[in-house]
């Protein structure tokens, strides 16, 4: 007999895992997904005249343009996190429904673990170049491309570290699992540490338009609802990063993986909500907006 039809979903889980709360939220990150990757391609399109801006002669030194497929680009991460949610949660609906697969089971665990990574890396992108867009990138002690490199680097090297860690962990022995905690606890760690330092980017973005002296911030409003997107979207993320921490570092023991709803209330759940955040705003204050903003705003003062 194989191992799937011998390990029990108690054993797997550490709960019996709730089979309309999986199907729940394969359908709410299934709607979310196609919602935001049409969304991407529609304000993309419709933005796409005001995209061209390079070709201008006269604009503020330093000022960074890009074309409709460039910034396409940077909410492809969003996009691709909401497919790891949905394939986690798919294979975890096989898992329940099919007596403790392993195989779907890890799969669902990695991929529910790798999504918010993905979310990050979207922020760290929209972030970057919103700076580039409105003209400050000269405020910070770095360049705006090597803080995202760094940002980004940092984010991947924790990622595969928790993806690594996190599959090694299931193996089912016990020198596995410490030895997958330890990979977990390290790459949860380096991206705790990253993203705090971009938390407090956020913050310092608001006190550089208020003392400094940028027209195109000051001129332009879209910027500054992204910006508070970016920051509702890092207080969820961080809000999910430090349960993770201390659910890693408890172990087995942990009351978060004895519970089933502490999965959905401070992972799945959060995670849903940055989804709809960023699919509401989509419409109103995307970066196709942000450059369209500043483009009108430069044919007022150059004209």
């Amino acid at each position: 007999m194989s191992n799937s039809t011998t390990i029990t979903t108690l054993e797997l889980y550490g709960f019996e895992p709730n089979r309309g709360a999986a199907v729940f939220f394969t359908i709410l990150f299934s709607i979310m997904t196609f919602v935001q990757l049409f969304l991407l391609f529609v304000h993309a399109k419709k933005n796409r005249q005001a995209i061209h801006p390079n070709n201008r002669s006269e604009k503020p030194p330093g000022l960074i343009l890009s074309s409709f497929l460039s910034l396409s680009l940077f909410y492809i991460p969003l996009v691709l996190g909401g497919l790891c949610e949905m394939v986690g949660f798919i294979t975890r609906c096989i898992s329940v429904f099919s007596y403790s697969d392993l195989n779907s089971f890890i799969a669902q665990r990695v991929c529910i673990l790798v999504a918010p990574n993905l979310f990050m890396t979207t922020m760290y992108l929209i972030f970057g170049r919103l700076n580039q867009l409105i003209n400050i990138n000269g405020n910070f002690i770095f360049s705006e491309t090597i803080n995202r490199r760094l940002f980004v680097t940092g984010n991947i090297a924790g990622s595969v570290l928790q993806g690594v860690g996190s599959g090694i962990s299931s193996g089912g022995t016990q020198s596995d699992y410490n030895q997958g905690k330890k990979l977990m606890l390290a790459g949860l760690f380096i991206q705790v540490g990253i993203f705090a330092i971009f938390v407090l980017r956020e913050f310092f973005l608001f006190k550089i338009i208020k003392n400094g002296n940028n027209d195109i911030a000051y001129n332009t409003k879209k910027w500054r609802s992204l910006n508070l997107v970016l920051l509702a979207s890092g207080v969820l993320i961080m809000i999910r990063s430090i349960v993770r921490l201390v659910e890693v570092f408890e172990g087995a023991s942990s009351p978060i993986l004895r519970y089933e709803w502490f999965g959905y209330v401070f992972d799945s759940l959060p995670m849903f909500i940055l989804m709809m955040m960023y699919a509401l705003t989509t419409p109103v204050c995307s970066l196709f907006h942000i450059q369209a903003e500043t483009v009108e705003y430069l044919e007022r003062e150059y004209v």
